[in-house]
C-alpha cells in the first residue's frame, strides 16, 4: 500500500469532471478508506496583531477612508459629517489542508485530510487620530475614546468566535469526510475538490461572523451615538 503527502493551499472553484460512479460502491470504498486512517491532525491559532497608532491624516484621508467603510457595509455616511478619527483593521483568515493519498483497490484510491491548519486574527489594526485635533482637547479625547471602543470591539468579537471556530474546523473532518479516485481520475484534480470543499465549510461561517462584526461596529458609528458625543465636547466648551 503506497502513501503519498501533497500540501494544497487553493481557494479558486473548480469545474467537476463528469465520471459516472456509483454512490454505493464510492460509499463503500470511502468507508474501507475512514476504517485504516487516523483522524487529522486540527491545528488552530489566532492573533490580534500589534496596535498602531497614526497621528498623520487629515481631513481627507479620513474622509474617504470613512466613507468607504460605509458604502461596504450598504450605508450612507451621515451628511455634513466630518470624522476626525479611524480604526482600520484587516482580519487574517487562512487555511491549509495536507492531503494523504492511499491506495483501496481496484484501481480506486482515496485522498484523505492528514492535517487540517486554521488562522483567523487581525493584521496590522491601526488607529488614525485627525492630525488637525488638538492633543488633549475635548474632541481629541472623544476620538480616541471612540476609537479604542472600535478596537475593543473587534478584539471581544475575535475572543466570542474562536472557540466557535475552533470547534467547526474540528468538525471538518466528520462533516466533509474523505474523497475517493476513480480509474481514469487524476488525483490532484479529486484532492483539490476536496481542499475547496473543507475550505468552503469553514470560509462561511467566517464570513457569517464578518458581517455580524460590522454590523456591532457601525452601531458605535450610527447619528445618534455621533450625536451624544458632540454633545460632551458642546457641554465642556460652554464651562
Amino acid at each position: 500500500m503506497k502513501k503519498v503527502f501533497f500540501a494544497l493551499i487553493f481557494t479558486a472553484s473548480l469545474a467537476k469532471v463528469g465520471y459516472a460512479i456509483d454512490d454505493s460502491l464510492m460509499k463503500r470504498y470511502a468507508d474501507e478508506c475512514l476504517s485504516v486512517i487516523d483522524k487529522p491532525v486540527v491545528e488552530v491559532t489566532s492573533a490580534y496583531g500589534k496596535l498602531r497608532y497614526n497621528y498623520t491624516r487629515g481631513k481627507d484621508f479620513l474622509m474617504r477612508e470613512t466613507q468607504e467603510k460605509y458604502k461596504a457595509n450598504g450605508l450612507e455616511m451621515p451628511e455634513d459629517f466630518i470624522p476626525i478619527g479611524l480604526t482600520k483593521v484587516r482580519d487574517g483568515f487562512s487555511f491549509n489542508l495536507t492531503v494523504g493519498q492511499i491506495e483501496i483497490s481496484h484501481g480506486y484510491e482515496c485522498v484523505y485530510p492528514e492535517k487540517i491548519e486554521a488562522h483567523l486574527g487581525y493584521y496590522v489594526p491601526t488607529i488614525y487620530i485627525s492630525k488637525d485635533l488638538e492633543k488633549d482637547s475635548c474632541l481629541y479625547d472623544v476620538a480616541v475614546r471612540h476609537e479604542k471602543t472600535h478596537m475593543q470591539i473587534y478584539i471581544e468579537a475575535l475572543d466570542y468566535f474562536l472557540p466557535e471556530f475552533k470547534k467547526t474546523t474540528e468538525r471538518l473532518f466528520e462533516n466533509v469526510g474523505v474523497k475517493i479516485v476513480a480509474p481514469g481520475q487524476q488525483a490532484d484534480v479529486v484532492a483539490k475538490e476536496l481542499n475547496v470543499e473543507y475550505l468552503q465549510k469553514l470560509q462561511q461561517k467566517v464570513e457569517v461572523w464578518r458581517k455580524e462584526v460590522e454590523t456591532e461596529q457601525m452601531k458605535l458609528d450610527s447619528v445618534e451615538n455621533y450625536i451624544i458625543e458632540n454633545k460632551l465636547c458642546e457641554k465642556f466648551d460652554k464651562k
